[in-house]
């Protein structure tokens, strides 16, 4: 008969181990989440702006669930991430209209920054001419981090349509996947540059209307750029052939499962961070 007793720790294959871990954590994120949400809910004081904060606050569980997934059946992960992907530019179009309704609406947001000084524009862009505070600077501003926000759909419907048509992975520069994350990667770095902008100009009046913007601010540019520029790593260890292949998995796999549990970690990390800098308490 089969004796359960008799497995030990080191007959359990690694990834297994991996597996089981990822699933814990994604079950910690899903807690962390749902119990801030509900909160949330439960002390709808301000509507106007806690429904942006519950969009925001679901990201983390719904990363960490896609995680999982892409870890469990690699075969469709192209497909699932797609969902991922548009979350990602949902929450951060959540995030720039919280901002907007904290500071009084977006026509407020226009006569703060044409009272203010103008300012050189941020580093590496500082020898351009400025934008002219007031209209301009808000609606480079906002049509910049928007962009992001349709760029990434439309790279996740390119990624859904050669991931089908099988020319989406590969370990060649002339991959779709390398192609999509340049452009991915462009309008990632050119949205952070503008929420970077955004809150240069606009800190000491965020200052007032809500609590440490910065950690909110950083919060979400870690978002973007720390999961991206992740990945962009993995592929470029991939490509240039130092991830060796093993009996189990291929290279590419390999370094795919690495990613989706790293997220599956960094998922527990976000929500932690996203409970302290997003409090109930701030809101009611």
């Amino acid at each position: 008969a089969f004796d359960l007793s008799k497995i030990t720790y080191a007959q359990i294959p690694l990834h297994h181990w991996a597996w089981l871990t990822a699933v814990i954590l994604v079950v910690i994120t899903w807690a962390i989440s749902l119990s801030m949400i509900y909160r949330h809910l439960e002390r709808y004081d301000r509507p106007d702006v806690q429904r942006y904060v519950v969009r925001i606050l679901f990201m983390a569980p719904l990363y960490a669930l896609d995680a999982l997934l892409s870890l469990t059946f690699n075969n469709v992960s192209p497909y699932i991430n797609v969902f991922r992907d548009c979350y990602e530019a949902f929450t951060v179009y959540n995030f720039l209209k919280m901002l907007f309704e904290l500071l009084g609406g977006e026509r407020a947001v226009i006569s703060l920054m044409a009272a203010k000084k103008q300012i050189k524009m941020p580093f590496p862009l500082h020898w351009t001419d400025p934008w002219v505070m007031g209209d301009e600077m808000f609606y480079n501003v906002k049509f910049g981090v928007m962009q992001y926000v349709l760029v990434i759909p439309v790279c996740a419907l390119a990624t859904f349509v050669s991931a089908f048509a099988g020319a989406y992975e590969g370990s060649s520069w002339y991959t779709m996947d390398l192609w999509i994350q340049i452009v991915a990667c462009c309008s990632a770095t050119w949205a952070i540059y503008c929420l970077v902008t955004f809150y240069m100009i606009m800190h000491e009046d965020l200052e007032t209307v809500t609590v440490n913007p910065l950690g909110k601010f950083l919060v979400i540019k870690g978002v973007v750029f720390w999961c991206f520029f992740q990945h962009i790593l993995l592929q470029f260890v991939l490509l240039i052939g130092y991830i060796p292949a093993t009996q189990q998995f291929t290279a590419m796999r390999l370094v795919d499962a690495v990613e989706q549990w790293l997220i599956c970690f960094e998922m527990v990390v976000l929500a932690v961070c996203l409970n302290l800098n997003f409090p109930v308490e701030e809101f009611a």
